[in-house]
């Protein structure tokens, strides 16, 4: 154990009640250091009392000490009574006052802040007044010693009494100093871990939508023409042909996506998802499968190429995804209809995305059983917001499920090869 943390363990060890074993160590170190002091008549003689009785004050001084920690007032307030009579009545004595100079360092060190700095305070002005007192006594000669005496009285003065307060206050503002530093290296290392769940959590969200689209629609596809081949009274070769040849692309699909997320997420390093994730020129590609799955789709508008940010290209595509996935389980797909548009200017430039297809909410839903559980319009919502945009989706009131979005471009970012940041 190291000299300075053995040192904080005896200080800080109690004894019994309210006394410190650094402290009962300390009093006594000054208690025999006065007795050596008495025995060699380092006090000043006078004729009464007998020297005997300048251990009285000693003794007394050298108790105040034991409560130097848990109660410096009080044992700063018996040593002035105890300093008083010393000077006054019997002595005084040198260790006497070298040991009151130490309970100063207490209540500076340790004792109440208003305290420390009231009676730093008072020492101040006292010493100042008899500085004063001093200087008109060696004007008018009656200072014996002259200036030099006072001179010596006054570096006496504050060696005595104003460098312990001045080392306690020094002490005490560096212990707050630290304080402050753990209490604000504790807000840090909250704060960072707030962060961390925060970017766990993010980052969780972001996989499970990510898993939503990659595997989630093409197994409700899949679901979807498998429940369309059950529901065939007679036997049709050619249709049955048709689903499983959708079932299979769907599977091989939904396949090769998840291969890819589990490389990124196996790769050393931070790789994005978006090196894998499906881009909004990949729109074709799904409108193809929709309407290999038996849906009329209308593909209106022009598809941007390479002018999108990755995030806004990906959620562009998966909106489009889950709405042809939707319209697939719950919808007429003879009336879907698909529309993206482009629509921006110089200041603030918008893609717009509607997806519209034929709703029915009296349809048998024989078609919609265990096909969804609402994670696909949270998921849409939620990648919109993120880039704060505009997500509505719902009846139109003309017997029609629109789904519309409204994602922000912003300017182009050059160090991502020249696409929108």
């Amino acid at each position: 154990m190291r000299d300075g943390s053995w040192r904080q363990l005896v200080d800080r060890r109690i004894l019994w009640g309210r006394l410190y074993l650094g402290s009962t160590l300390w009093a006594v170190t000054h208690l025999i250091m006065g007795l050596v002091l008495w025995s060699l008549g380092a006090y000043a003689a006078r004729p009464w009392p007998q020297p005997v009785w300048l251990l009285v004050p000693l003794v007394v001084v050298c108790a105040a000490l034991l409560l130097r920690r848990t109660a410096p007032g009080v044992g700063l307030a018996v040593g002035t009574v105890v300093v008083l009579v010393d000077l006054v009545l019997l002595g005084p004595s040198v260790w006497v006052l070298i040991t009151y100079g130490d309970l100063l360092y207490a209540i500076a060190a340790w004792g109440r802040r208003r305290l420390a700095y009231w009676s730093f305070a008072v020492f101040t002005v006292l010493g100042l007044l008899l500085f004063v007192t001093g200087v008109f006594s060696v004007a008018g000669g009656y200072y014996p010693g002259g200036p030099l005496g006072l001179l010596q009285t006054a570096g006496l003065y504050v060696v005595m009494f104003h460098v312990p307060m001045i080392s306690g206050l020094t002490i005490r503002e560096h212990r707050m100093r630290a304080e402050l530093e753990r209490q604000r290296a504790g807000q840090i290392a909250r704060l960072a871990e707030l962060d961390r769940a925060n970017a766990v959590a993010e980052e969780r969200g972001r996989m499970a939508r990510e898993l939503h689209d990659m595997v989630a629609n093409h197994l409700s596809a899949i679901a979807v023409q498998s429940t369309a081949a059950l529901s065939l009274r007679e036997f049709d070769p050619e249709r049955v042909r048709g689903v499983l040849e959708v079932v299979r692309d769907s599977s091989v699909r939904g396949l090769t996506e998840m291969r890819q997320m589990i490389g990124v997420l196996r790769a050393d390093g931070r790789t994005g998802l978006e090196r894998v994730t499906p881009r909004l020129r990949e729109i074709g590609r799904l409108v193809a499968g929709a309407r290999d799955a038996g849906m009329a789709v209308e593909l209106v508008g022009p598809v941007p190429d390479g002018e999108l940010s990755a995030k806004v290209d990906t959620t562009a595509y998966r909106i489009v995804q889950e709405s042809l996935t939707n319209a697939l389980r719950y919808a007429r797909p003879q009336l879907a209809r698909v529309e993206v548009h482009l629509v921006g200017g110089q200041r603030s430039p918008v893609l717009r995305i509607g997806v519209v297809n034929g709703y029915d909410p009296h349809a048998p839903s024989r078609w919609r059983e265990g096909l969804g559980a609402g994670a696909g319009l949270a998921g849409m919502r939620e990648r919109v917001a993120l880039l704060d945009g505009v997500f509505t989706a719902g009846p139109n009131g003309a017997g029609e499920w629109a789904v519309r979005a409204e994602l922000p471009l912003g300017p182009v970012d050059t160090s991502t090869g020249g696409e929108r940041s």
